[in-house]
């Protein structure tokens, strides 16, 4: 293997590695706190789709730490997606809850890593152009 093969990306993966970290310990603060009310929007979630609704955020921290490790190219817009997602829920948070710097911190450190991801998106771009990929295992469904 290539030594620039080897190091392609290397920040970028060790990131992907950051947020498999931070979904295993989402899901251990999800099942040890179970009565914690996630604040979304400006609504706080309580009830019977609590749960559920908590479990978005591991999901999505894994697939896209997944993608990252293996510079999948839909890891970037997931990640994209999300971290806009969480700015505007955190923006509207601070509206309906008030002022905090914790949140504002999570603010400035989501805005400054989409910064950083859109600078570094051309390494989950496909290197395989779609003339030269290999043909699906599975044959195509007749219509």
């Amino acid at each position: 293997m290539n030594q620039d093969t080897a190091d392609r990306g290397r920040d970028v993966k060790r990131f992907g590695a950051l947020f498999i970290l931070v979904g295993l310990v989402d899901m251990l603060i999800i099942e040890f706190f179970p009565n914690y009310a996630l604040k979304l929007f400006g609504l706080t979630i309580t009830g019977p789709l609590a749960y559920p609704v908590k479990l978005h955020s591991p999901a999505v921290h894994f697939l896209i730490g997944y993608g990252f490790v293996f510079l999948r190219p839909w890891a970037w817009g997931l990640a994209m997606a999300y971290g806009g997602f969480g700015l505007t829920s955190e923006f509207m948070n601070q509206l309906q809850f008030g002022f905090h710097y914790l949140r504002t911190g999570f603010m400035a450190a989501t805005f400054l890593f989409l910064c950083y991801a859109a600078w570094r998106r051309t390494l989950f771009v496909d290197t395989v152009p779609p003339a030269h990929r290999r043909a699906s295992s599975t044959p195509e469904v007749p219509s």
